[in-house]
């Protein structure tokens, strides 16, 4: 299963074949503004600011508002919302 994208996917290769696997960092963050096509989300530890798009799933979309804390995932360079806190 895609990480981000939620698409299975089929893999064919030889026993002794390597699959490369992305190491996911989970993190912390509140949302700072949402906009219809991106949320700013600043982290708890950096304090750095970043725009992520919102997660596909309505009952996350739904609980999103200035001032809540996140659990998102950093991986390869992109960031996705998993859940809120609290």
């Amino acid at each position: 299963m895609g990480v981000l994208t939620g698409q299975k996917r089929n893999v064919i290769s030889p026993v002794d074949g390597k699959l490369e696997v992305p190491m996911i960092e989970k993190k912390t963050g509140q949302v700072i503004s949402i906009q219809p096509d991106l949320i700013q989300i600043m982290d708890m530890q950096s304090y750095e600011t970043f725009e992520t798009p919102p997660p596909a799933e309505e009952d996350i979309k739904s609980k999103l508002a200035p001032g809540v804390e996140i659990e998102y995932w950093d991986m390869m360079g992109k960031k996705k919302i998993v859940r809120t806190k609290g």
